[in-house]
């Protein structure tokens, strides 16, 4: 090996890691254009692919490619089919108006995504470093590019000129839990947010809130404040899950969201940084929601389009993560914004947090009051009595504005904002709310940016990404997971290594039924010798097996395996 990296000399020998013989995986594809003629492609491609990996001139790799639906089709009878159609494809251009603007009334749509794989949202520009840190939101511009991508499929005009109307608002994208929150919407909160240190008792609504609100403001019940009075209190952001009026505010901690990290080897020329490592940050998320407000027409154009749901993909590294099915359906609360949040009678319609970043162009010596007035001033918002507010610096690429550029590239120049999460209290209350939240603040609306809502106030519950098992309790403790792990462990004597262990957990975590099998062959179909590696803790694996369910099964042999690795 080289000493200075550590890496492999040229033309030495080394190991590879290879799949066996039979092992089978599958995956699906989704196009949305074309129809028949694309899966039919599609197919052919797939299978006309006869070998994959390393080492396919040595005869390593060799497989076959099934499709669904295709089963007694053959390359050749794919490639006939297609030769002697033409190739039609759906025309992108449809019937809409001549004058290419969209009038009338707008509607609101609830989006739900739910995940596939990890999603990388990068916080900071990707460029000479060599580690990529994800956030949590999928940004309302990339939203905003994908439904419009989606609406161009059938009619690029209408997709043009929902992009131009005033009308057209995407928020971005926020991790909802996973079970119990059908229709909600969660909105971004930061900054100002703190979690209540109160006395047992009195947390049930008090849990969360926002120091920004004094409490002659709020009703009696809320006087949070007061009550919390020499307590500190403990910063947090996430997100607000707002349901139903019945249904209590939950707080998501951001803290809570899982993240995945992997590792890349990049050969980038030649020299001292010829090969170089970087690491990348993703989010471990099964369900994203979010709102979006559009002309009626456009909304029943994308409701018709997605249908059941929608293959899509957001993020870095689209071609193999970030993917999975987009949904929407009418948001009913649009209409009944006016109305929530009884808690705040003084406040209703007043006081408001940033969702998406507010582009402005006041002077960089500006303070952020005097910032945040102006954008509430040129937008006919009213004038500003209070504020809580962030400013920040946005930059990066963004393909879906054209204009604005760095030489011709599709880099666009940095523009001053103001973060999501930020606060701010209007001397009055908004006068037509609906019209205002759907044109949004800021110097660039129409690049996706400039989302507000009204403020959630209070969380009165902690919110879980998946529901919370219950541990399970276990009249013995000789009975618990872990305790049977150290018998194992004890009974085993050494005689089967962490491979072999780690085996029958890959078994397990695939089914119980499986890991009986496996375990079944060790004594019937495997060599003396392997038999009697396992021969020690048979009966007991198979006591085990009969009485504990998968991830109790799990739990035990993840136990056993790490004492085995340091015995």
């Amino acid at each position: 090996t080289r000493l200075e990296d550590g890496r492999a000399a040229d033309k030495s020998l080394r190991a590879n890691e290879a799949l066996p013989k039979g092992t089978v995986l599958s995956g699906s594809f989704s196009c949305g254009k074309g129809g028949e003629t694309i899966e039919r492609l599609a197919a052919l491609a797939l299978m006309s692919v006869s070998s994959l990996g390393g080492g396919r001139t040595r005869g390593a790799g060799a497989c076959q490619i099934k499709v669904e639906g295709f089963e007694s089709e053959t390359p050749g009878s794919l490639l006939r089919s297609l030769c002697s159609v033409p190739v039609e494809f759906p025309s992108l251009s449809g019937s809409y108006t001549e004058s290419g603007e969209v009038g009338g009334e707008v509607k609101a749509l609830r989006l739900e995504f739910h995940a596939e794989s990890p999603v990388c949202l990068p916080v900071h520009p990707v460029g000479g470093g060599n580690v990529i840190t994800s956030g949590y939101a999928i940004a309302g511009t990339a939203v905003m590019g994908t439904l419009l991508n989606l609406l161009s499929e059938g009619d690029s005009e209408l997709a043009s000129a929902c992009y131009r109307s005033p009308k057209f608002r995407c928020y971005p994208l926020l991790p909802v839990p996973e079970e119990g929150s059908d229709g909600c919407i969660p909105l971004l909160v930061s900054n100002t947010h703190k979690i209540s240190k109160l006395p047992q008792g009195e947390q049930l609504r008090h849990l969360f809130g926002d120091t920004m609100i004094p409490d002659e403001d709020l009703s009696p019940d809320y006087h949070w404040q007061k009550r919390s009075a020499h307590i500190s209190m403990k910063g947090a952001s996430g997100m607000l899950i707002v349901g139903s009026k019945s249904a209590p505010i939950g707080l998501l901690r951001d803290s809570e969201i899982p993240r995945y990290y992997s590792a890349h080897g990049v050969v980038n020329g030649s020299g001292e940084k010829s090969d170089n490592l970087y690491t990348m940050e993703s989010v471990c998320v099964k369900s994203f929601a979010g709102i979006v407000i559009l002309p009626s027409v456009a909304a029943e154009r994308l409701l018709e389009t997605l249908g059941d749901g929608r293959q899509v993909s957001f993020g870095k590294a689209k071609t193999t993560q970030g993917n999975g099915v987009l949904k929407a359906r009418v948001w009913a609360g649009f209409e009944d914004l006016e109305h929530e949040y009884p808690q705040v009678e003084k406040l209703r319609d007043r006081l408001f947090i940033v969702q998406s970043p507010i582009v402005y162009d006041a002077d960089a010596s500006a303070s952020t009051r005097e910032v945040m007035a102006g954008v509430l001033r040129d937008g006919g918002w009213g004038e500003l009595e209070k504020e809580s507010v962030l400013t920040g610096v946005l930059f990066g690429w963004n393909r879906l504005r054209l204009d604005g550029q760095i030489n011709g590239t599709e880099q666009v120049k940095a523009k001053r904002v103001i973060m999501p999460g930020s606060v701010f209290l209007l001397k009055a209350p908004l006068a037509d709310l609906k019209t205002k939240l759907t044109e949004g603040l800021g110097s660039d609306r129409r690049g996706g940016y400039g989302a507000v809502m009204p403020h959630p106030m209070f969380a009165t519950e902690l919110c879980h990404l998946r529901k919370e098992v219950p541990e399970k309790r276990f009249a013995k403790a000789g009975e618990n997971p872990v305790y049977c792990g150290y018998r194992l462990h004890n009974e085993n004597g050494g005689r089967l290594s962490p491979s072999q262990i780690a085996r029958l957990m890959r078994c397990v975590q695939i089914s119980i039924e499986e890991a009986r099998d496996f375990l079944n062959r060790q004594k019937s179909d495997r060599p003396e010798p392997i038999w009697e590696c396992w021969k020690g803790v048979y009966g007991t694996l198979e006591d085990y097996l009969r009485r504990y369910g998968k991830s109790e099964m799990e739990q035990m042999l993840r136990v056993w395996h790490d004492l085995e690795i340091v015995r």
